[in-house]
């Protein structure tokens, strides 16, 4: 709850705001519609809509998030747009994760991006301000990030345990991999080093070891400023591998931990972006 200047907390509003504009963009979302509604059962926030929703609804929800997304990156009426943004995104990541398997690629970022329906940040002429309001909503989002790390590597030991490493178990998990295509999945690209992996238990058992350690030591890393950047690029290299290795796409996990993380590793006073010319000035408590 210690104070801290406005234009961090605007520049992570920024980053998670062009995070969650590039999912919105990049994802076909009027295949919900072809979908019928009762396959659509999964426990979400969507969960009390039961129609089909029409394409067009989907591209205007779409549209709708994209402009609030430019408006918060212009810092005009930027937590009213980040409100409507951070909607936008979550009902249609809800509608998509209600049919089939359930996927968690876009979670982290919905769980993140909630910590900013709450800030209320500087004005434009105030970025250099130092205020409690402005210091506890990057911290906060650094708490939630390292929440879900060490939760997911947590999750692991309570349902799996040790085996989760000793085991031949991401010996499986990469066989299935690459045979995932049998099943209309997606190819993963280095299917070859992904065999090599897979094939010998103690590259498999350090792959694994090495994501269990990973997510169980992310507060530690997120607790101090220097490593802070490590951890982003630990994360890059962990959940690229799963790319490589399995074809799952969790870029947005890497986005949104570096949205978050590489501005907190800054000192307080430096910031990332460069302050409006109107924000320059003495910094006012």
């Amino acid at each position: 709850m210690a104070p801290g200047p406005g234009f961090r907390l605007a520049e992570v509003q920024i980053l998670l705001a062009v995070v969650i504009a590039l999912r919105l963009a990049t994802r076909d979302w009027t295949l919900i519609a072809e979908r019928p509604a009762a396959l659509r059962d999964g426990l979400t926030v969507m969960s009390w809509y039961t129609g089909t929703p029409a394409p067009w609804a989907l591209v205007a929800v779409q549209v709708v998030g994209l402009v609030c997304a430019v408006l918060v990156v212009a810092q005009r009426r930027p937590h009213l747009a980040f409100v409507g943004l951070w909607i936008a995104y979550t009902s249609l990541t809800a509608l998509w994760g209600s049919s089939g398997k359930v996927m968690h690629n876009d979670v982290l970022t919905v769980l993140v991006g909630a910590v900013f329906l709450f800030a209320s940040g500087p004005p434009r002429d105030g970025w250099s301000d130092l205020r409690v309001r402005y210091g506890w909503p990057p911290r906060a989002a650094l708490a939630v990030l390292a929440t879900a790390y060490v939760v997911s590597g947590a999750q692991k030991l309570v349902h799996s345990g040790p085996e989760w490493v000793f085991s031949d178990n991401m010996t499986w998990v990469l066989r299935l991999g690459l045979s995932a295509n049998l099943s209309g999945g997606v190819t993963p690209v280095a299917q070859d080093a992904a065999h090599l992996v897979a094939e010998h238990g103690w590259l498999s058992a350090s792959l694994a070891g090495g994501a269990l350690l990973l997510e169980l030591t992310a507060p530690l890393w997120l607790a101090v400023r220097r490593t802070r950047v490590l951890f982003v690029v630990s994360v890059a290299l962990m959940h690229g591998s799963i790319w490589l290795f399995i074809g799952l796409d969790y870029s947005a996990w890497v986005l949104t931990a570096a949205a978050v993380a590489v501005p907190m590793s800054l000192a307080p006073d430096r910031a990332l972006f460069r302050m409006p010319v109107s924000a320059v000035g003495a910094p006012r408590r």
